[in-house]
């Protein structure tokens, strides 16, 4: 495989992963409109965000990873960006919460098979020791999606209404479908770990993973972490509007590019920090897991309490640089530790536990504390649920820390 083909299938992989968090981040951007037009209540909104999209995510993760394992990437990638395109487009034509929820449940089945097949095809394209930073610079497509989406869909929910934002999102996903299905170059299955041999029965492969207590521990530590940044945002915009009286536009302009940038700025330091390290062992890239979420805990802190706007956006920046310094490392390591034809299945599982755990009870766990103490604090609510789930960073770096000691034994 010629050196540019794999920078050519980086590039669109990229591209996918940023219409996959441009069309997620949708219902967050648009989390005011969205509550006004069906008069949501916190746990309605978490479970529009949460349950409504992860559980079918998560179920779609698995599936779809299995046939990472065992067929063409390049078809399945392609088939999964426009099908979540078309269900992006059916959000912007429902009349009710209920029609809402079913149209995100459909995004959720397509994005659900974009990252287990992502991420295999390009741990074929890449060896070990710069996995790191191509599979950062794979996740830096999904922060730029993040930021165009918060920038662009604030703007098209301001002049021309919520549900214009979502049909205009579903476009340049189908074109992109067509891109990637036609043009993407694949890659020979193990070829820098020596390892292309035909994938085991599904259920000694899943064994296969739970016997493997470095990956085990990852996974476990990661589902947790990923609350930080993915989950957080969830309820970062409904945060500012409520504690620091920001509007619409202002959440694009203001609160959308501290978080964006903050997310590209871990993300591409962690890739670059985590390719230098791996050079040195394949296990210390964990010690990023560890050190980026003890961290972590005192800048959530001092986002949620700081009085002054300009502080808590500062602190936001930094915190999702943070939150996510640590990703390129946590991939790139769980690759490592698991066979080439295990990948789209460890891919898939992981991302289960992330989207059930991180991106879906602890968002609903908030918004139900939320709502549970609206009466007695009103809009400070939010601030306080947002606090106590901070403790599931810190849990996120002890978990980490003895995911560490397996991962070396595992490495060598």
């Amino acid at each position: 495989m010629r050196r540019g083909g794999a920078w050519v299938a980086l590039a669109l992989l990229a591209a996918m992963n940023l219409m996959n968090y441009y069309d997620r981040l949708l219902v967050v951007v648009l989390s005011q409109p969205l509550r006004l037009e069906f008069a949501l209540s916190d746990t309605q909104y978490a479970l529009l965000t949460g349950p409504a999209f992860i559980l079918v995510y998560a179920v779609a993760s698995l599936v779809f990873g299995r046939l990472a394992d065992s067929r063409g990437r390049r078809g399945l990638i392609a088939f999964v960006i426009a099908l979540w395109s078309v269900m992006t487009a059916l959000c912007g034509f429902a009349k009710s919460f209920t029609l809402l929820a079913i149209a995100r449940a459909g995004v959720g089945i397509g994005e659900g098979g974009a990252n287990p097949a992502g991420m295999s095809l390009l741990s074929d394209h890449f060896p070990p020791q710069r996995r790191a930073l191509a599979l950062a610079l794979f996740q830096v497509g999904g922060n730029i999606g993040m930021l165009a989406s918060f920038v662009t869909a604030s703007w098209i929910a301001t002049h021309h209404g919520w549900r214009a934002a979502f049909w205009v999102a579903s476009v340049p996903g189908m074109i992109l479908a067509a891109l990637i299905f036609f043009c993407m170059p694949d890659a020979p299955r193990g070829q820098y770990d020596g390892d292309g041999e035909e994938p085991a029965p599904l259920g000694q492969t899943l064994w296969q993973l739970w016997s493997n207590r470095a990956y085990v521990w990852l996974c476990a530590a990661a589902s947790f972490g990923v609350f930080s940044s993915l989950g957080m945002l969830i309820w970062l915009p409904q945060y500012f509007i409520r504690l620091h009286g920001m509007a619409q536009q202002q959440v694009g302009f203001l609160f959308g590019p501290a978080a964006s940038f903050g997310l590209i700025a871990g993300m591409l330091a962690g890739g670059w920090l985590g390719n230098r390290l791996a050079a040195r062992h394949l296990a210390a890239p964990v010690w990023i897991c560890i050190v980026a979420n003890m961290a972590l805990v005192p800048v959530l802190l001092t986002m949620l309490w700081s009085g002054s706007t300009g502080v808590a956006l500062g602190a936001c920046f930094l915190a999702m640089g943070l939150a996510v310094i640590y990703a390129p490392a946590f991939q790139a390591t769980m690759q490592s530790v698991c066979s080439a034809r295990q990948r789209g299945m460890a891919g898939a599982c992981s991302n289960v536990l992330n989207a059930l755990i991180g991106q879906g009870l602890i968002p609903l766990f908030v918004g139900m504390l939320s709502d549970r103490l609206m009466p007695a604090y009103g809009a400070e609510s939010l601030r306080w649920a947002l606090t106590v789930a901070t403790g599931f960073t810190l849990l996120s770096g002890l978990l980490f820390m003895v995911a560490a000691r397996h991962v070396r034994r595992r490495c060598g």
